[in-house]
């Protein structure tokens, strides 16, 4: 990973006027979207009076050699193909440490934005399947696999449909076997991946993964709903491979059975029982839509069973063997043998039974603590806000118990909000030399091992927050990070320190260094992602993307806030704080949320130079854009404190004030 020093605010920051002195040849527009490898923009070429979409690779992004090379490739695969259906390349240049290539500019928009409108009528869902088999048929052909076909990446463009953004694209010659990028990710969309993708089988990896995935996003047309779900990427996953999609026609059931065929023809998880390749998908939706037998056969009741069958022979021989078995000597056991499984079947649901109720009451038992916990925080602050000091006291007092009873190890959240809640309140009184001598004695070795240490860094990076001593929060992060290298949240620490950092020096017009913390935040949440999403660590997800579109709203970002927090709700709609910042970002920006308190806007915080996390990053896994992620985070009431413009305490006049380096 790159360290988020490497970060400076002229590198990142990518407004379309800026872009416009770096490509003298072109006039930035708007920015219009991102693909799978950068930004694109709207511009106009002023020589020839032509529109053109502009995708650019960041300049923070361009320090990666390989994913230069990757962003490089994309545009060279573009380059070998001219087809009506396929968005034309015109150029690719390079500007210093910006690399970017111009293509035709298409009005229309994805398919995914027309799909939330409702499924799409029959005739619409062939032409669109005839019009993307043409195009791969021809990529194909060029040896060029795209990769990753969904309907975010097809454009309207009039009555037809072009394919765009090749940026996972890879030759069908076998230079490039697999479907690992080089830090080791799977490449491509979990909802679209075809089964030997997943499965990491090389030599089955040609032009039919297309095809399936066109199969998928020809279903979801249909249904507007994929056919494999799940409520995260591995479960997505996993039902790809092990799990029949439903049945087009239970679903809707005026899809004619022919084109039920071809997109379940397309769906086989067996490669070598699915179209060869686009041109054979294309033959049987032009035979459909003529009215003429097709190749594919409808799907019949027990075709799940049979492909169950083909999947797992030995287990299937062995069932069939205890059948047999079961069948000879059934009829003289018949009646003790129904007596014996029906009492163990009754043992068996009352022992379930008695766990999962066991679990239940564990859980519930948890919440209770949790929830009654996080209400006396909140009860707390309240009698602190109230500015009177016998309440004071008192708000001290309980969150000195809160500490004692509710330990990391067991409630880590609880212990990590109500240590920051209280080292700032002393901080504010110009005390911390009393909570220093409270908590300061937390040692990173105390522990018998890595993960009794990082508990204790966890700890101390709260204390040293609340005291507003950064640049410590910082380096104990930094020991939590060498400590746990697969951990993604102290990182995600890391970020929120930043971000609080950036939020002071908006108060105090310190523009440059406002603007590089967030950006050195922003990487580190990419760094936490890049770890949550292969462990599915949905709680460590959901708090990222909340974090995250808090810096997407200080930056002005609206598009790109909205986009997390729409991902984040869809899968998980109560979540009250991140409905907050949704209103913000339709609504503009972080100032529209003033309207819905009454409460002060938060104090100036003293300027303080940007700090960085050096040497933070140990592994090396690749940036991901996160649409799967789809997958809980740091305690509400702070998050929401913070957004209404709950007052935050005055900064520690001791803070270092150079760089940390």
């Amino acid at each position: 990973m790159t360290s988020a020093d490497e970060l400076a605010p002229e590198t990142v920051r990518l407004r379309p006027e800026q872009l416009d002195e770096r490509l003298v040849r072109y006039e930035v527009l708007r920015a219009i979207g991102h693909g799978s490898m950068g930004l694109v923009y709207e511009a106009r070429q002023p020589g020839v009076g032509r529109r053109v979409a502009i995708k650019v690779l960041p300049p923070h992004l361009a320090l990666r050699e390989r994913t230069v090379r990757r962003f490089l490739r994309e545009a060279a695969a573009m380059g070998r193909l001219a087809h009506p259906n396929i968005v034309d390349i015109f150029e690719v240049e390079t500007s210093g440490d910006l690399h970017y290539f111009a293509m035709r500019f298409v009005e229309g928009p994805p398919l995914d934005v027309v799909l939330r409108a409702g499924p799409l009528a029959i005739q619409d869902v062939v032409n669109i399947g005839k019009d993307v088999a043409r195009a791969l048929a021809h990529a194909h052909a060029r040896g060029v696999m795209h990769r990753d076909i969904k309907p975010s990446n097809l454009l309207r463009d009039g009555d037809h449909v072009v394919l765009t953004d090749f940026g996972l694209a890879r030759p069908l010659d076998g230079r490039e076997t697999g479907t690992m990028t080089e830090s080791g990710d799977l490449v491509g969309t979990p909802l679209y991946m075809a089964p030997e993708q997943i499965a990491g089988e090389m030599d089955r990896i040609d032009g039919r993964c297309d095809v399936w995935g066109l199969g998928v996003t020809l279903y979801e047309l249909l249904v507007q709903r994929p056919p494999f779900t799940g409520p995260n990427a591995q479960s997505i996953l996993n039902s790809i491979l092990s799990r029949e999609p439903p049945r087009l026609r239970r679903l809707r059931d005026d899809v004619p059975r022919d084109l039920e065929a071809i997109v379940f023809k397309c769906l086989e998880k067996d490669s070598g029982r699915r179209y060869s390749g686009a041109a054979a998908l294309l033959e049987d939706l032009e035979a459909f839509e003529a009215g003429s037998p097709v190749s594919a056969r409808a799907p019949r009741f027990f075709d799940p069973a049979l492909r169950w069958v083909r999947r797992r022979p030995v287990e299937s021989l062995v069932a069939l063997a205890m059948a047999l078995l079961v069948a000879l000597f059934w009829r003289s056991a018949q009646e003790s043998s129904r007596a014996l499984e029906n009492t163990l079947d009754d043992l068996d649901r009352e022992v379930i039974n008695t766990r999962a109720a066991q679990r239940e009451v564990d859980r519930v038992q948890e919440l209770r603590e949790s929830a009654h916990a996080r209400e006396q925080i909140l009860e707390a602050r309240i009698l602190w806000a109230s500015g009177d000091e016998l309440q004071r006291r008192r708000a001290q007092t309980d969150l000195e118990y809160l500490l004692e009873a509710y330990p990391y190890e067991t409630h880590p959240e609880i212990a990590l909000d109500a240590m920051e809640t209280y080292a700032a309140w002393m901080h504010a009184q110009g005390r911390d030399g009393e909570v220093l001598g409270l908590f300061g004695g937390l040692a990173p070795a105390a522990g018998p091992g890595p993960g009794s240490q990082s508990e204790d860094l966890a700890l101390r990076a709260a204390m040293w927050t609340g005291l507003e001593r950064y640049r410590e929060a910082l380096a104990a992060h930094r020991e939590r990070a060498r400590l746990a290298p697969r951990d993604p949240r102290p990182f995600l620490d890391a970020a929120g320190i930043l971000r609080r950092m950036a939020e002071g020096q908006r108060a105090t017009l310190e523009e440059d260094r406002r603007l590089a913390n967030l950006h050195a935040a922003l990487r580190f949440h990419a760094d936490a992602l890049e770890l949550a999403v292969p462990a599915a660590d949905r709680e460590c997800i959901t708090e990222v993307l909340i974090d995250r579109a808090r810096c997407w709203l200080e930056l002005g970002l609206t598009d790109e806030a909205q986009r997390d927090l729409e991902r984040l709700l869809e899968h998980d709609p109560a979540r009250a704080d991140a409905r907050a910042l949704l209103f913000a970002a339709e609504r503009g920006g972080l100032a529209a949320v003033a309207e819905l308190a009454a409460e002060p806007e938060p104090a100036a915080v003293p300027p303080a130079e940007p700090l960085t996390l050096e040497s933070i990053q140990p592994v090396d896994l690749n940036t991901r854009d996160l649409e799967e992620a789809g997958e809980g985070f740091r305690v509400l009431f702070r998050g929401l404190g913070e957004l209404l413009g709950q007052p935050e305490p005055a900064a520690d006049d001791a803070a270092p004030e150079e760089d940390a380096q």
